[in-house]
């Protein structure tokens, strides 16, 4: 009988100990250092590597993008989100701006639409709004004004105000998906 008792408690004690050491082995592990990620959006690179630094983190530059909002040389993007906790000595791989996609825009007032157009595709720059306004002085479907100004630095939204024609025409009436004042 007690050869039967022998068997299962040696079952039980060996389950016990493997529990026990799981534990304590992940208590080990787990014991490794930790930091809070810092937000490194908007800073300079060497900003961003003194700041990851203080924090026992170390900066990997994966690329570059354009963004109409910061200037070129400041992050846009991490990969890790800041104020999350990660272990010591890991990487956090940033982006940063090459600036706005449009440096200079092209002077387009007093072009057709149509011509206006084709010169800034040939920039790459996509006119985003197109605001039709009556106008006596200037002839229907030719652009009276830009915005970014012409020579100005731009970013990716261009608007431009075309004549509709004047207050005499009535075949000005513009495009249905177009903006009118």
């Amino acid at each position: 009988m007690k050869q039967f008792l022998k068997i299962p408690l040696y079952i039980v004690g060996l389950i016990v100990l493997g529990i026990l050491s799981g534990h304590f082995t992940f208590k080990a592990l787990s014991m490794s250092r930790s930091a809070v990620v810092p937000d490194l959006r908007g800073k300079t690179i060497v900003e961003a590597n003194q700041v990851a630094r203080s924090n026992n983190l170390y900066i990997r530059l994966e690329g570059e993008d354009y963004d109409s909002y910061l200037p070129q040389g400041y992050i846009i993007r991490q990969d890790v989100p800041a104020k999350i906790k990660i272990k010591e000595g890991r990487e956090i791989r940033i982006v940063t701006s090459k600036g706005p996609r449009v440096q200079y825009v092209p002077d387009i007032v007093g072009q057709p639409l149509d011509r206006a157009e084709l010169l800034l595709r040939d920039r790459g720059i996509k006119i985003n709004r197109i605001v039709y306004a009556r106008s006596d002085k200037t002839p229907k479907n030719v652009v009276m004004a830009q915005r970014p100004e012409p020579n100005e630095k731009g970013w990716d939204t261009f608007i431009v105000l075309v004549s509709s024609g004047g207050y005499d025409d009535k075949s000005s009436e513009p495009e249905t998906n177009k903006e009118s004042i």
